[in-house]
């Protein structure tokens, strides 16, 4: 499918924005884990949330779901032969599931769909043989042979790649039944707000871990209690909508958590370097003022970069992105995807170490948009395209559908 942009001199509108999926996607994590009753309110749509419900539904957990909310029982790992489960094109979910699904003592096979297929998780070959896991995979790459039980020991795991590992050997530390005193200790941590956010959501089925040192101790057996989570707003979604107020115009976003663990809610950060006008109320309000050039590190909320992009690439002067290098594993290989598609309409942008360099323009161009696969890619040249000299394709639309299904729905609010 193709969509068609067409520029616009100003922005303008207010709405709620739709639920968190990183946020979503860890609570059904914890869900399966949870042999006691899970309620789950505002789920999201996307592809990645409703892929992720049903394969834990697949698993074995008992999902009910209601006009505005979602009951779960979770699994006992109960013997029931060999199981057959899709994470689809989730990275997320892949990362975080894995481990959890060790604590079966029957084989399961973990599959995926698209780019997913590719995206490297060499790490489980190294860390699962000393979890006493049979387990396989395709040259560190999906699919997996995962045959427990997991017997948790203290272990080192490097954090370089990404933060989803830690993610998915926390849950599956939570839970096992044979943990004790164990440590996970993350060398080289990245994406550390994400890592935080695992543990707030484990907070609210009353398990109480901290991240400290890089270090996350256990003394388990854990027993997760009965639980209703109300899933927060997503940042990551919003950013797209607070550059297109920062560089066109005035939009509120509601539904935000200003206190969230969400990493991309230092997208404020940059709004403020940028020179918008930030209000924080009930909601986020960003209104155009200055066009500055401005610097930011990027490490630990990698998936602002597409946004950010569109951002720089509008202030007075040279920006500078770091953390660069966190990008090539994503549903592209983004900083790539970032430069061809964006330069396409005008941007200019350039590579220095581990910093991605923009420097700004007053409109952007025109042009026919390969979204690469990446839902992020779509939507930001879309954002980008409000300000070109004419009508912009994006080809393969639908991608946003992984993260934002409404997304031009939202899009189209505003203008």
């Amino acid at each position: 499918m193709d969509k068609y942009i067409d520029p616009v001199s100003v922005v303008q509108g207010k709405f709620k924005i739709p639920a968190s999926k990183s946020y979503g996607q860890r609570a059904l994590a914890c869900s399966l884990i949870n042999q006691g009753s899970t309620t789950i309110y505002n789920l999201g749509i996307s592809d990645d949330e409703q892929g992720l419900l049903r394969l834990i539904s697949q698993a074995g957990a008992e999902v009910i779901t209601d006009d505005d909310k979602i009951r779960i029982k979770g699994v006992s790992w109960k013997n029931t032969g060999k199981l057959n489960l899709n994470c689809r094109e989730s990275g997320l979910a892949a990362r975080m599931i894995t481990p959890v699904l060790a604590n079966a003592e029957f084989p399961i096979e973990l599959n995926g769909h698209g780019s997913l297929l590719n995206r490297p998780m060499t790490q489980f070959d190294e860390i699962m043989k000393q979890l006493n896991v049979d387990f396989q995979s395709n040259s560190g790459k999906l699919p997996f042979q995962i045959q427990g039980p997991l017997i948790p020991v203290s272990i080192q795991i490097d954090g370089t790649l990404s933060s989803q590992f830690v993610t998915g050997l926390i849950l599956g530390y939570v839970g096992s039944k044979f943990l004790k005193n164990h440590v996970i200790e993350v060398i080289n941590p990245t994406s550390i707000p994400y890592i935080e956010l695992t543990l707030e959501v484990l907070r609210e089925f009353g398990v109480d871990l901290n991240f400290k040192d890089n270090k996350i101790e256990f003394s388990g057996p854990y027993h997760l209690k009965d639980t209703i989570i109300h899933v927060e707003g997503d940042w990551s979604s919003a950013s797209f909508f607070l550059v297109a107020a920062a560089i066109l115009g005035e939009i509120s976003v509601d539904g935000l958590n200003l206190n969230s663990r969400q990493a991309d809610r230092k997208i404020l950060e940059a709004l403020v370097d940028f020179g918008a006008e930030v209000q924080l109320n009930d909601g986020v309000t960003i209104t155009k003022k200055e066009a500055k050039a401005f610097n930011f590190d990027a490490t630990h909320c990698p998936d602002l970069f597409p946004p950010l992009a569109v951002l720089a690439s509008f202030g007075s002067g040279v920006s500078r992105i770091r953390g660069v290098s966190r990008l090539k594993h994503k549903e592209s290989n983004r900083a790539e995807s970032i430069q061809t598609e964006l330069t396409k309409m005008g941007a200019k942008i350039s590579f220095e170490g581990d910093e991605m360099l923009i420097e700004g323009i007053i409109n952007a161009n025109s042009a026919s948009i390969d979204t690469h696969g990446d839902h992020r890619i779509a939507m930001a040249a879309a954002v980008m395209a409000l300000k070109a000299d004419g009508k912009t394709t994006i080809c393969n639309a639908e991608v946003v559908a992984k993260s934002f299904p409404e997304f031009y729905q939202y899009l189209e609010k505003i203008i």
